[in-house]
């Protein structure tokens, strides 16, 4: 009930605050930090100055799109580079104040990032789950991540899962999933599904010698597999 009133000061001081460095263009260095320190505040308590049908009219989704865009850029990067659309939709309207967005808009403010020259995408995994995430973001990161954590000596016996991953990776479980998932269509792991739910191993099929087939290697991840194995039995 209070997030207007708490909205409409933040516009207030910006306002008062821009007056000022017109009218004190030579204050000093530290005076102009202080205002600087002022001005991040305030945009850390919500968007300064929210886009709206009403100020925007038929240029609504376009500034909506920039806007959020400018927004989503820092979390998404302190997120690891990835975020699922729902928290991407949360996060934005908790800033917005009372200025509130349908997730239509949302979407549509997304889908014309391929217009316009922005450091972040929308994506859209197999699943159906779709995420926002850097350009730089680079899926053979992760997978060389994920690739590390499965071939430690407990993942070779009992393999990980999304919460592992998740905490490997930093990100929700999840997202950690979907990853899983894109790196089992990649070949790089094999999955096992059972009432506990899903674990991950790693793929040692691509380590069989086709031509020796039922010949055991005495090196690599399937001989320290056998090894493991071995050793718990």
């Amino acid at each position: 009930s209070k997030a207007k009133e708490m909205m409409e000061l933040a516009e207030k001081m910006r306002q008062k605050l821009l007056t000022n460095s017109s009218a004190q263009s030579n204050s000093n260095d530290e005076e102009m930090g202080s205002k600087q320190d002022m001005q991040d505040l305030l945009l850390s308590v919500g968007i300064v100055s929210p886009v709206t049908k009403e100020t925007a009219g038929a240029l609504y989704h376009q500034q909506l799109s920039r806007q959020l865009a400018d927004f989503v850029r820092v979390p998404v990067e302190r997120a690891g580079g990835m975020m699922a659309l729902v928290d991407v939709y949360c996060l934005f309207n908790r800033a917005r104040g009372t200025e509130l967005i349908s997730p239509e808009d949302l979407l549509q403010a997304c889908s014309l990032w391929e217009k316009f020259d922005v450091p972040v995408m929308l994506r859209k995994f197999d699943s159906g789950v779709k995420v926002i995430q850097t350009k730089t973001h680079s899926d053979d990161e992760v997978f060389a991540r994920i690739s590390s954590l499965a071939q430690k000596p407990d993942a070779l016996l009992k393999g990980i899962s999304p919460s592992d991953a998740a905490f490997t990776l930093g990100i929700a479980p999840a997202l950690a999933k979907e990853h899983l998932l894109n790196a089992e269509n990649k070949g790089l792991l094999c999955r096992d599904v059972s009432p506990d739910g899903f674990r991950f191993y790693i793929n040692l099929f691509n380590e069989i010698d086709l031509q020796n087939i039922h010949l055991p290697k005495a090196h690599g991840l399937y001989h320290t597999w056998i090894s493991l194995a071995t050793a718990a039995h």
